[in-house]
């Protein structure tokens, strides 16, 4: 933003992780003297399976605020007229795990070549020998001595962006 044009717009980050509304869901959670919880979201009650203790309210809240997927504001009322008041974000999902892509490695008296690669991407050799940029196709190529493929008959390929395994087939 530019203090000499009062007019330009004003922008943040287009890759946020949470967008916050702007005016947070409200939980009010009111704990009597023998220390049940009475929940309400946007002053509405919340429902639950059974009485909550204060024990339940950690994961009561951790549950809203990921059901709604946006922060919420809490107000704790205790019986003592005190209050507490919060805000609490939603827990991020686990990164999905992604298994790698597995492709047959070609390997000639010349070497050893494997597709599927990103274009540009380091290419590992495993057990590492060597490293290769692939082409612009994405396809790795390595010259590599009869006698090293002779004594290694299994090479390993491995992207390090795209995550793709080129194995090589074990020759006779």
């Amino acid at each position: 933003m530019s203090m000499l044009n009062a007019a330009a717009p004003y922008r943040r980050d287009d890759h946020q992780t949470m967008r916050v509304p702007v005016v947070l869901p409200l939980v009010e959670v009111d704990v009597d003297r023998k220390g049940y919880l009475t929940v309400t979201l946007d002053r509405e009650p919340y429902s639950a399976d059974e009485s909550l203790t204060r024990e339940d309210l950690k994961p009561v809240l951790s549950d809203i605020a990921t059901d709604l997927r946006t922060p919420i504001r809490v107000e704790v009322h205790e019986a003592d007229d005190s209050t507490f008041i919060d805000i609490i974000t939603p827990r991020r999902p686990a990164a999905e795990t992604v298994r790698p892509a597995e492709r047959p490695a070609l390997a000639s008296a010349f070497g050893i070549s494997g597709d599927g690669f990103s274009a540009g991407e380091q290419v590992e050799v495993c057990v590492v020998v060597a490293r290769q940029i692939a082409d612009g196709d994405g396809t790795a190529q390595l010259r590599l001595p009869p006698a090293l493929l002779a004594s290694h008959p299994q090479v390993v390929l491995v992207g390090r962006t795209s995550g793709v395994i080129a194995l090589s087939e074990a020759t006779p």
